[in-house]
């Protein structure tokens, strides 16, 4: 109350408004229709203890995609792949680049296995294809960069054994 007063005596709301917009702003890709990394990582530090399921995603050849159908239409057809109804609880964001996506789930694992069975159908349609690890992430006993971490060398030892 007191800092409301404040700033309209100061005139800063406008400029509070502004800011707060431009935070929300820069923590959705509206490209892909999701989260940013930053974004998603702010959530999971606030995220009450308990045992969450998170999804690490890595797209396929979307390199070599974006050379042949070109930046706009790959990224509408991982916004569409992605666009499948998630709870309103579930946080899905871009991790590092394009091609890597992480999903933390309210749900069990089993509930998170499904919603991978219906990304890969969505991805399909769209032409696309990935490879994915999910695991348990225990709220403030371990990071979620640890956990993202391990389920992206899971994915990396998944696409070397895909590759022989």
């Amino acid at each position: 109350m007191l800092r409301g007063l404040v700033s309209k005596i100061f005139g800063f709301e406008g400029e509070i408004q502004e800011l707060r917009r431009q935070v929300h702003e820069l923590s959705w890709d509206s490209s892909f229709g999701m989260w940013t990394r930053n974004a998603f990582l702010q959530f999971c530090h606030v995220m009450p203890r308990d045992v969450r399921w998170v999804a690490f995603i890595d797209m396929n050849k979307i390199h070599e995609l974006n050379e042949e159908l070109g930046y706009t239409e790959v990224d509408r057809r991982i916004k569409e792949t992605f666009s499948v109804p998630f709870r309103r609880s579930d946080v899905v964001a871009r991790w590092y680049s394009g091609d890597e996506i992480v999903i933390l789930f309210d749900a069990d694992g089993s509930g998170a296995g499904h919603k991978i069975e219906q990304l890969v159908e969505s991805a399909t349609e769209q032409g696309l294809t990935f490879f994915a690890a999910q695991g348990r992430w225990e709220v403030g006993k371990t990071t979620i960069e640890g956990i993202v971490n391990e389920l992206a060398n899971e994915v990396v030892k998944k696409k070397k054994e895909n590759a022989r």
